[in-house]
């Protein structure tokens, strides 16, 4: 299994990126020219690891590229991994693809490190009208909410866990899917946020979302830094273990901040009877503005 041994975080400008000395053998990421900090971050893993390669999921033939390889998941054990120390960018890469990158590394009983860089804002919906809710144009629509696999289950006798972020849309579909029992659901709120009032924002985009939660079901809410999968992958096997005495599965639906979501793919990579939700949404270009905070974390393999 794969743990959390060390965290570390500073301000993007106090790092050096002529670093002649290159710590990493490989760096995995998925650079698409999102926003700035997309940029910087290609800048910074050049200057750390001898080799970037980008890693891209696709869920329609359910295979998963590293490099000019393609491979079924089945087969993402065929990869070869060079020896040497790995970093994962997970500001570029998705959750199905960190998914895969954890279970791979975790399979072959190597230790890594995750890096995530924390945008200074992101790019606001420009509307008009008096009551107005502050909303960001963040993704597009993507193929729809479905279970990645190896990660599947049963869906209808589940306890689902579901990270909120500024797009309340994605939990509305959730909401009016028949799929997915939300009768007994947790919602997970990233506080403290990455910013004073960011927490408003949560809740202003998902506030029609969570009434119609508070109406018909038993929702629960619990709490955790937005910036801290340690505190994530607490919470999650807290609820994992309460499912398991209710003889329910757990359904982790992790569209909230990206640390959550590291914390989910974590979790899933030790527990093998996890069911992960995505809905494979579309990131928009500049969706974000400035870099800031650079997070590392030291994952370590132990048996």
């Amino acid at each position: 299994m794969i743990k959390i041994r060390s965290w570390k975080s500073q301000k993007v400008e106090t790092i050096n990126l002529d670093n002649e000395k290159k710590p990493y053998t490989v760096a995995f990421t998925d650079h698409n020219e999102h926003d700035d900090r997309s940029d910087w971050t290609l800048q910074y893993l050049e200057s750390l690891a001898n080799k970037v390669m980008c890693i891209s999921y696709c869920p329609l033939n359910v295979s998963i590229q590293i490099g000019s390889q393609s491979f079924g998941i089945r087969e993402l054990e065929n990869f070869e991994l060079v020896s040497g120390r790995v970093l994962v960018d997970a500001t570029s890469l998705a959750l199905p693809e960190l998914l895969h990158i954890f279970s791979l590394l975790n399979k072959n009983k190597r230790s890594f490190d995750v890096v995530y860089v924390q945008p200074t804002d992101y790019n606001e919906k420009r509307e008009t009208g008096i009551d107005k809710v502050v909303s960001f144009d963040l993704s597009e629509d993507g193929l729809g909410i479905q279970q990645v696999p190896p990660y599947i289950g049963m869906s209808t006798n589940s306890n689902v866990f579901f990270f909120l972020g500024w797009e309340g849309h994605r939990l509305g579909a959730l909401i009016n899917s028949d799929e997915f029992d939300t009768n007994n659901m947790t919602c997970l709120m990233g506080t403290p946020p990455f910013r004073l009032g960011w927490e408003n924002v949560t809740l202003s985009n998902n506030y029609r979302q969570m009434l119609e939660l508070c109406n018909s079901s038993n929702v629960r809410f619990k709490h955790a830094g937005a910036n801290d999968p340690v505190r994530t992958y607490e919470l999650i096997e807290k609820i994992h273990e309460s499912s398991k005495y209710d003889r329910r599965s757990l359904c982790l639906a992790p569209f909230g901040t990206k640390p959550a979501a590291i914390a989910a793919a974590q979790f899933a990579t030790n527990n093998s009877n996890v069911v992960i939700l995505y809905d494979y949404v579309q990131k928009v270009k500049k969706r974000s503005s400035g870099t800031d905070l650079v997070h590392l974390w030291e994952f370590r393999y132990s048996e």
